[in-house]
């Protein structure tokens, strides 16, 4: 890790939620991220769709992207992220809305 990353004001935010921890913030972010790729894998192997798996990954990804919005939001630094991060916090509930959509078409067998 880059050691003094939430000393930069950008990271006023993060520092804020983490208690100047770059490394857990660090370490959740693989372990979140390694759980989702296992979901995938999962979800990608098995012959029917299994959408809870993926709503339970879209919805940590939709609480980690809105966390990383309210992390520089509380920072009062504006940069790139205003435009970017929502974007694909909003694409992790079209995700969820997409998983259950099919959640219920596999549960009332209109599922192919």
């Amino acid at each position: 890790m880059t050691p003094g990353l939430f000393e930069q004001p950008a990271w006023a935010g993060f520092r804020g939620i983490f208690q100047e921890s770059e490394a857990r913030l660090g370490w959740l972010m693989v372990i979140l991220g390694v759980a989702r790729i296992g979901g995938l894998i999962v979800n990608g192997a098995r012959k029917h769709v299994t959408p809870m798996i993926r709503q339970v990954s879209a919805g940590i990804g939709c609480m980690i992207w809105f966390g990383i919005v309210y992390g520089f939001a509380t920072s009062g630094v504006v940069s790139t992220w205003l435009a970017i991060y929502p974007l694909f916090g909003i694409g992790e509930l079209v995700n969820i809305h997409r998983a259950a959509h099919d959640q219920g078409e596999t549960r009332n067998g209109k599922a192919s």
